[in-house]
């Protein structure tokens, strides 16, 4: 309560009229909290199995109860007999006005406040008044017509779900208007300070701003403080995934071209980055006319729902569940199989898009999409940070590209990489590794949680439910697909089944990498030679597509085989990308760049296999 101190006299200064005074009251926590204790009341006392319990009516109670009914305007029930008060009847009660209570104090007066049209005013009390009076004309029949009891908890709690959805979707919105006038109040103050002097940090010093209550990101060689702002986030919380990091490629290619043709909001901004280093440039019209031809040629709000990548997902899901149930019954080598093709199906078709914000413009349902991925059993916090910030913003990039990291001694991918003796033969090898890159994604999940970012020194947040539930996931895993097997069948059966679905996984996702980046087609860079090239050159020249003219490899893959393109737009749903490729290709021909497709899967897989023997036997191409 200790933020809710706030006098009169400083009230009547801050908010000059009653309708903010009015919000701030709504939307201050104790409040809320207040709010969600009696909705969790309502719901337990609508789940509990009831029994008539009498206590003694005391003649004082008699009195209070028969005035009570007298002046209660809704319809009522009788709560007390001659000797005894209905404890059933009485906690009825409670519910019905504790109910009605929240639509008049909490939703109500602000019906009346709202800056809408008498139209849309009239609309909302009438539906909020048949929601108040059907409550307890439903506890009434409930009572007393003796409708059967689970068809009435039904009604109750829809009514109520209503309720919720209702005044939280429509409350919280105001709520929000609200402090985004006091947080812009704020950030003007701020940004007036900064005119006056700009300080420089380090990054050591920059990296511990990573948190929800204390994010910083650099973009350029300028450092933000959004903390204030990650709940206006149209992305949501995707914000929290570069905090304390380099977001700069990340607001290139997630905005609006209208919008990265300005610099980003300068209210937030708090400093400068000391001795920043900028490897890209991103001052070069060539990426931005791109964007600006794609947005006109498909506006930016039809990139994603695209109904086929749902029917897509839809079946992935299906199909992977129904695998899943398969092989924890039988535990056979086609179930182990199939386990592992549908899984890496959800993987590129479901969760590809979701951590990359692709599939549905709603942020929700992408991020339920992309948690798909721990739905088998992998970790999307880690995916998105690691994939989106580590690989997507700097590909092929040495020092900074985590695909660098996590192959290398066993692969050497880069000239400028030590090669070893061994590497002469990794052509050969390779296939058996790329059996275990899901056992790689899954037992290193906590190990990548704490190392997020492209800079050594970093150490990226995750909040305590990321770890307690990915130490579910975890249990899940290994008690499904292995323990539960092993007490059903045997342990040689499942264990030999768990390796094959594994394998069959881990061929299913690693492949499609490997053919888009590391090809000898594909370009890589380092420090020393990326001589401020523009970032989304850079994006077509170290990457290569395939098989552009498969129906089935298009599907196969998650639209994988479009990489040029998805690299450039990752917002954009896989099943649309083949609508831009056109656009982007004659792009890269205007400007002299190097855009490179094979004919075929195949293909590429042969120049991924020649790429890996000359650089384990020569040390530069």
């Amino acid at each position: 309560m200790g933020d809710f101190k706030i006098s009169t006299l400083n009230l009547t200064k801050k908010y000059s009229n009653s309708f903010q005074l009015f919000l701030m009251v709504h939307s201050h926590r104790v409040f809320r909290g207040f709010f969600i204790m009696l909705l969790l009341f309502h719901m337990i006392m609508l789940l509990v199995p009831w029994i008539e319990i009498k206590i003694p009516a005391w003649p004082i109670l008699k009195i209070i109860f028969a005035i009570g009914a007298y002046l209660w305007p809704f319809p009522t029930f009788d709560m007390l007999s001659e000797e005894n008060l209905y404890l059933r009847q009485i906690l009825m009660k409670t519910l019905e006005i504790s109910v009605i209570m929240l639509y008049t104090i909490d939703l109500l007066p602000k019906i009346f406040i709202w800056r809408q049209n008498v139209l849309w005013k009239i609309v909302n009390i009438v539906i909020l008044s048949q929601m108040m009076f059907l409550l307890p004309v439903s506890i009434i029949a409930y009572d007393k017509v003796a409708l059967p009891t689970d068809t009435m908890k039904l009604r109750i709690f829809s009514i109520s779900f209503c309720f919720v959805i209702v005044c939280e979707i429509l409350s919280i919105r105001e709520q929000k208007s609200l402090r985004f006038l006091q947080i812009n109040q704020r950030q003007k103050e701020k940004q007036r300070q900064i005119k006056q002097k700009t300080q420089e940090y380090s990054w050591c010093e920059i990296v511990k701003h990573d948190s929800p209550n204390n994010c910083w990101i650099v973009i350029k060689d300028k450092i933000y403080d959004v903390t204030q702002f990650l709940q206006y986030h149209p992305g949501g919380n995707m914000i929290l995934d570069g905090a304390g990091g380099d977001c700069t490629a990340l607001w290139y290619s997630y905005h609006p071209s209208i919008l990265t043709k300005q610099e980003p909001p300068q209210q937030y901004m708090i400093g400068k980055v000391r001795d920043y280093q900028q490897y890209y440039s991103y001052d070069d019209d060539f990426y931005q006319n791109i964007k600006e031809e794609v947005e006109q040629m498909i506006p930016r709000n039809k990139w994603q729902n695209h109904w086929i990548l749902f029917l897509k997902g839809f079946l992935c899901l299906i199909g992977y569940l129904a695998c899943l149930y398969y092989y924890i019954n039988y535990c056979t080598l086609l179930s182990a199989i199939l386990l592992g093709f549908f899984a890496a199906q959800a993987d590129v078709n479901i969760m590809h898009d979701g951590n990359h914000y692709a599939f549905s413009s709603n942020k929700t349902l992408s991020f339920l999409a992309g948690y798909v991925l721990d739905l088998t059993f992998s970790t999307s916090v880690v995916y998105r940070r690691s994939h989106n910030f580590g690989h997507h913003s700097c590909v092929n990039h040495l020092e900074l590209d985590r695909a660098f990291d996590t192959t290398f001694p066993y692969i050497r991918l880069h000239p400028l990489q030590q090669r070893f003796w061994y590497h002469k033969y990794q052509h050969l090898y390779i296939w058996i590794i790329y059996t275990f890159v899901n056992f790689t994604d899954v037992f290193g999940t906590f190990d990548e949680m704490q190392w997020f970012s492209n800079y050594p020194c970093r150490r990226g947040y995750v909040s305590k439910l990321q770890i307690i539930l990915q130490i579910i996931v975890k249990i899940l895993w290994i008690s499904l697909t292995l323990i539960y097997p092993s007490i059903k069948f045997s342990y040689k059966i499942a264990f030999g089944m768990w390796f094959v679905y594994n394998a069959v996984h881990s061929y299913n996702y690693a492949l499609y990498f490997s053919v888009n980046h590391w090809t000898l087609e594909a370009g890589v860079v380092d420090n020393q030679n990326i001589n401020q090239t523009n970032w989304g050159k850079l994006q077509i020249q170290n990457s290569s597509n395939f098989a552009l003219d498969s129906f089935i490899w298009t599907h196969l893959s998650g639209g994988l085989n479009y990489q040029i393109e998805h690299h450039l737009f990752p917002q954009f749903a896989h099943t649309r990308l083949k609508e831009i490729q056109n656009i982007i290709k004659e792009k890269a021909k205007q400007a002299n760049i190097k855009y490179f497709e094979f004919p075929s899967f195949l293909n590429a897989l042969i120049s991924h296999y020649k790429l890996l023997k000359i650089l384990g036997s020569q040390d530069k191409i």
